[in-house]
């Protein structure tokens, strides 16, 4: 398959879970900043257009939740994926600076082989076994025996675009990746679940294969693995195809799936239809429909047995960003409104914390805008900005700002309940005056108040 073919379905993938970029444009933000340095210094002050930043709009943080550091990344990634290991570690897997925006650039597409694993708490991060070759957009996910599993992704364009079937365990013991068994289609950017018995669902994602003409195929098809013998079975079917979608496991052990693309020619089309698996059954049914069809969004399991979405880019919004919120219902299998955002917001971290309430934070809530085209200098679209959302009274509340902004960032919560947020950008991608994103190597711990 040529570059020409899947590089732009590996774009519209990457513009899911980014939420900062976007193939349309959203409205623009708050720091002023140069092209030679495209880190902000700031996410609050007030657009060029005279529009409060997020931090106006909203009243001082009252939650006494606070954010430390917990040390930097040996590598800045603007798109990872976070397991929690047995030992209390985090595993960090992904791409670094070039994958996450392509080779507009001047990176490569070829997916990143390091990884990291580190103690949160301690702030120190070190290298660890490198994934056995180079992938991007893997599935990974930490596993209840305190192991993490690697299955898929797609190797870049140095070798020739082509989904992996592949499937990696990581021993945290040991250190080392083991190899298990083969997924029946291969596949990357797939949703994936781990449920109540420990084993691993994947569904949808996007197939393509270099020794073939015929362009990438998006995918309806689904896998269980099972931990004991290591091996795929193929499960239900979706009803729709679907690419970048956001899946959870429910407190009932089903797995709802939502969003993703369902067309890679030309402009994506969001899928604003959902669909709940159910493991005894083996089958994909009905989850409804969101009122809002959207990507880049945050998609949470709430210890009800529901879930909400929040926020992300909508095609048919007026700004583009969304701060609309939907909840699902684990008994009709149906959504309805929650209380909004207070602000419109993509490409933020979501993180459901140990005692229900779920963590918003950070994101793109405007475009970036041009100060001065002669030097550079523009006013970012990030924001630094958390919120927390209670289901008890479903409202939100201002929560401590992160120290810095970000967006794309990935989370995980520790034993302790406290949560982890690593990976991400700092500033804005193509359509910022700077042209590429900064990569974010900090990695900070959130510890929630009362």
């Amino acid at each position: 398959m040529s570059i020409s073919r899947i590089a732009p379905a590996i774009g519209i993938i990457v513009s899911l879970s980014a939420g900062c970029v976007s193939g349309v444009v959203p409205t623009p933000s708050t720091t002023p900043a140069q092209s030679t340095e495209s880190t902000p210094t700031a996410t609050t002050s007030a657009s060029a257009s005279g529009e409060p930043g997020p931090s106006e709009s909203v009243a001082p943080p009252v939650d006494a939740s606070v954010w430390l550091p917990a040390g930097d990344l040996g590598e800045a990634r603007n798109t990872t994926n976070l397991a929690l290991l047995g030992t209390g570690e985090v595993l960090v897997v992904g791409s670094d600076y070039g994958t996450s925006w392509g080779s507009a650039c001047g990176a490569s597409t070829d997916g990143s082989d390091s990884v990291e694993i580190g103690d949160p708490k301690a702030g120190v991060w070190k290298k660890t076994t490198s994934l056995p070759d180079l992938r991007d957009r893997p599935t990974v996910v930490g596993l209840p025996d305190g192991r993490a599993l690697m299955t898929g992704g797609a190797a870049g364009e140095h070798v020739g675009w082509s989904a992996y079937s592949s499937t990696y365990v990581f021993d945290p013991t040991t250190r080392q990746w083991s190899r298990s068994g083969l997924l029946n289609t291969a596949r990357a950017a797939a949703a994936a679940a781990v449920l109540l018995d420990g084993r691993v669902l994947v569904a949808g994602g996007l197939f393509t294969d270099r020794t073939s003409a015929d362009p990438a195929l998006l995918l309806d098809t689904s896998e269980l693995w099972d931990p004991g013998s290591g091996a795929w079975t193929l499960t239900g079917r979706l009803d729709d195809a679907r690419v970048g979608a956001s899946a959870v496991t429910l407190a009932d052990g089903r797995v709802l799936i939502v969003g993703g693309v369902a067309n890679l020619q030309s402009a994506p089309i969001e899928q604003a239809s959902a669909e709940i698996y159910d493991p005894t059954t083996g089958m994909w049914g009905s989850a409804g429909t969101l009122a809002t069809a959207r990507r880049g969004f945050v998609l949470v399991a709430l210890r009800d047995g529901g879930a909400i979405v929040a926020g992300g880019f909508g095609e048919l919004a007026a700004s583009g960003y969304l701060s609309t919120v939907e909840r699902f219902d684990p008994v009709s299998n149906t959504w309805s409104a929650a209380d909004d955002l207070p602000f419109p917001v993509a490409g933020a971290t979501g993180i459901g914390l140990a005692d229900g309430r779920v963590l918003l934070a950070g994101g793109s809530v405007r475009p970036p805008e041009s100060i001065d085209g002669n030097t550079g200098a523009y006013v970012s679209g990030l924001t630094a900005d958390a919120e927390l959302f209670d289901p008890e009274t479903g409202t939100w509340t201002a929560a401590t700002p992160m120290a810095g902004p970000r967006a794309g960032a990935s989370g995980v919560l520790l034993a302790d309940g406290s949560a982890v947020v690593a990976g991400g950008s700092a500033s804005e991608g193509p359509e910022a005056v700077p042209g590429c994103p900064d990569a974010d190597p900090q990695v900070f711990r959130f510890v929630p108040g009362s």
